[in-house]
């Protein structure tokens, strides 16, 4: 790559191409008896790939320094899948792949297709070889060789798997296609079923499986039936992420290697024609004289030999069109490469074709290139080198083999129980008196509108200088109590002053006081956790005491402990409750503001106590 500087190093290598065996064709009546073993070029060339890749990691290389590009998703990809897995070499699987075509989801709808119809013998005996139940061909055969009826009236004669299956039924018929499938996955050990036997790469589709399955329940009746209908007609495609850093091989197409890099790149499908597999069937023809923004006219291509005037211009164009995008496909995979790009393919009978990958490459590097043993042994292959040897060739540094991760033991237990909801409380909730029961003159939603008024008052008031409490206090009422008489706003206004203007509730609006505080506490009640959650109207924090108060604003305002409503004594016995944990060495007192009187009724501890005890017997 001219862009690069000249001491960087690089190698680029070439493979010779691979052929397939030759097959002697012989008449019928002898081809019996003599069995050939042919091996096709494509299978060849995935062999020695993987071999290859082996040999690189048995050096030290790590399998996702490797990344294998192809033009195009067929038989090559998933020779080349095949054979790494044969040669025990991670792989990442293809980059793309039709969910249903998968064989993970063909087991869960083959499974869903026995489940639906026990009669379906083939069904039956297809899930039974799944990793769900794990029989070879041998425990098959046992099973199904000889029978009377049904595969599944065999079944019922082993206990253990009639007794998997039906409960497979059961929860078929009593659960969601998506809750099915997630017990079947989960609690069921079918996940861990399936990845031992297929590897990790299996959990893509079955998260896109599961997906599926919540997505059908959100838009259809939810059913097994047709969950699976929906799924085989919608050929869903599942595109991996090939960015996440695994020890993996990744083999995908050149496109949607865009933007990924790799220390070995290996272009293993280079000798493809640049005009593709089919000829362009629609050819743009521009106007002559065209207009600003006019769109290219369309002409239907048939066989060239037919083409007359304009045709054979525009047949030109697009055919140049897909060279330049061959020769630009080109370019993003060999600059996929840091260290290492090798060049391989195959060839059958006929001549690759002179301006492929392959010949491109070969025509302009050969003359640079020393022939050199292949890393596998197979022969010699071709070599160019751009500055000192790549380490790519002789890794020093081995890397250690990596263990595999033994998972917690915690991930093959049943979760433990949710903790019983806290029972909450809020001291508040209880209705008042005032409220259950309203004074003669006026309703329920008078006496609930003066509480409020009265209780902002109380809130906002002592902020301001005292010298304009009383115009703000009339200013107030004047706006937000337009429903209440003027008589009755105006005794609001000197209800909340005589209790400002009072010296027995200095304390309240000193320093360390605060309005409308919100409380949220946890309580042991009787052995039971509750939780408390209220508004405290005053609190005040001395370096002495910590004061509770709570504004009231019955008519007539009681005079005796013993006429005060018991959920009053109840909201500030939980309320010193919970605040004697945030302030355990100070004594916490607790009082029943009356704004009618005004009044400050301080109730004694012994009082509280009993009222919270009564709480814990409700």
């Amino acid at each position: 790559h001219e862009a690069l500087p000249e001491a960087a190093p690089g190698l680029v290598e070439i493979w010779p191409l691979e052929q397939s065996d030759d097959f002697e064709k012989k008449e019928g009546w002898a081809a019996p008896f003599d069995v050939q073993t042919v091996t096709g070029g494509v299978a060849k060339l995935a062999r020695r790939i993987a071999g290859t890749v082996a040999i690189w990691q048995r050096q030290g290389r790590r399998p996702k320094d490797v990344l294998i590009l192809l033009r195009r998703r067929g038989a090559q990809f998933e020779a080349i899948i095949r054979a790494l897995k044969n040669a025990k070499v991670p792989v990442a699987g293809a980059d793309r792949l039709v969910l249903t075509e998968h064989i993970a989801v063909m087991d869960l709808m083959v499974l869903a297709d026995a489940i639906l119809l026990p009669q379906d013998d083939l069904a039956l005996a297809t899930a039974l070889k799944s990793p769900l139940f794990g029989l070879d061909d041998e425990a098959l055969f046992k099973l199904a060789w000889g029978r009377k009826g049904s595969l599944y009236d065999a079944l019922r004669a082993h206990g253990e798997l009639a007794a998997r299956f039906d409960a497979m039924r059961d929860a078929a018929r009593t659960k969601s296609p998506f809750a099915f499938y997630a017990w079947l996955l989960g609690a069921g050990q079918g996940r861990r079923k399936i990845l031992s036997r297929l590897g990790h790469e299996a959990a893509d589709a079955l998260d896109e499986f599961l997906n599926l399955a919540l997505d059908y329940e959100r838009g259809e009746t939810p059913s097994l039936q047709g969950f699976v209908v929906w799924l085989r007609a919608a050929k869903t495609e599942v595109k991996r992420d090939m960015e996440m850093d695994r020890n993996e091989v990744r083999v995908m197409t050149v496109h949607g290697a865009k933007g990924l890099e790799a220390p070995i790149v290996i272009l293993a499908d280079t000798t493809t024609p640049a005009q593709g597999w089919h000829p362009p069937r629609l050819l743009h023809m521009p106007p002559d004289r065209p207009l600003p923004g006019a769109p290219a006219r369309l002409i239907w291509a048939g066989p060239k030999d037919h083409d007359v005037g304009p045709m054979v211009p525009a047949r030109s164009a697009a055919l140049q069109d897909a060279r330049d995008e061959y020769h630009r496909l080109l370019y993003v995979a060999m600059t996929r490469a840091k260290e290492r790009l090798v060049i391989c393919g195959t060839q059958g009978k006929n001549k690759i074709p002179d301006d492929c990958w392959y010949r491109l490459a070969e025509d302009a590097l050969k003359p640079h290139c020393v022939a050199e043993p292949a890393d596998d042994g197979g022969g010699e292959v071709l070599r160019y080198r751009k500055g000192a040897s790549s380490a790519a060739e002789s890794v020093t540094d081995v890397v250690a083999e990596e263990k595999p991760s033994v998972p917690p033991a915690w991930l093959t237990c049943a979760a433990a129980p949710e903790p019983a909801l806290l029972r909450s409380i809020t001291p508040s909730s209880v209705m008042d008196d005032e409220v259950a029961h309203p004074a003669a003159t006026g309703g329920m939603a008078s006496a609930l509108l003066r509480g409020s008024l009265a209780h902002r008052l109380l809130q906002a008031l002592p902020e301001l200088p005292p010298a304009r409490r009383r115009r703000a206090a009339e200013d107030y009422l004047a706006r937000a109590g337009t429903t209440l008489a003027a008589g009755e706003r105006g005794k609001i206004a000197e209800q909340v002053m005589r209790v400002l203007e009072d010296a027995h509730f200095a304390a309240l609006y000193g320093p360390g006081s605060r309005a409308e505080v919100p409380i949220v506490g946890r309580l042991m009640l009787e052995g039971r956790d509750v939780r408390v959650s209220g508004q405290i109207d005053r609190l005040a924090v001395t370096n002495s005491y910590v004061l509770i108060a709570d504004f009231k604003t019955n008519r007539p305002a009681p005079r005796r402990i013993e006429d005060v409503p018991s959920n009053y004594i109840r909201q500030l016995a939980l309320y010193r409750a919970v605040l004697a944990k945030l302030y355990p060495d100070k004594p916490l007192r607790a009082a029943l503001i009356w704004t009618e009187v005004p009044d400050l009724m301080e109730l004694s501890p012994a009082v509280l106590d009993a009222a919270l005890a009564g709480i814990t017997r409700a």
